[in-house]
């Protein structure tokens, strides 16, 4: 659980710019997670899991307009409880409304125009999470 970095983009009316973001464990068990763009500066965000750090980022940036470009920000995408225990939050699932999918690393780089705000994120994930339970009810 150490940490990494990546290029990525973000994007704010429109505009795609490059971007660095960048994760790391720090004593005593916490995460710390940066987004630096020449659009904004950077972006620095403390928390228990590097998950939980980058949503600190964008409802940061969100008000502006900024969106991050990264796997993590996609509607389809959450942590379970597991992931962010032993993995630090760096690997989520990317879900549909019949299961939980597979892992994708929280800060793959994607196209930012496929990405979405912290609170559609989690009312979709909610959404999705509520009929993969009702199919497991109803099979």
């Amino acid at each position: 659980m150490t940490g990494g970095s990546r290029a990525i983009q973000v994007m704010r009316e429109g505009i795609v710019r490059d971007a660095t973001v960048t994760w790391r464990f720090e004593e005593p068990y916490s995460w710390v997670v940066e987004i630096h763009c020449s659009g904004f500066g950077t972006a620095t965000a403390r928390a228990d899991d590097a998950f939980e750090g980058l949503c600190d980022i964008r409802e940061e940036l969100e008000p502006y307009g900024w969106r991050i470009g990264v796997a993590g920000a996609q509607a389809d995408v959450w942590p379970s409880g597991m992931a962010r225990d032993q993995g630090g939050g760096q690997r989520a699932y990317r879900m549909t409304p019949e299961s939980v999918g597979d892992l994708v690393d929280t800060f793959e780089p994607v196209d930012p125009s496929t990405v979405t705000t912290v609170a559609l994120q989690r009312a979709e994930t909610d959404r999705l999470y509520e009929a993969i339970r009702r199919r497991a009810h109803t099979d």
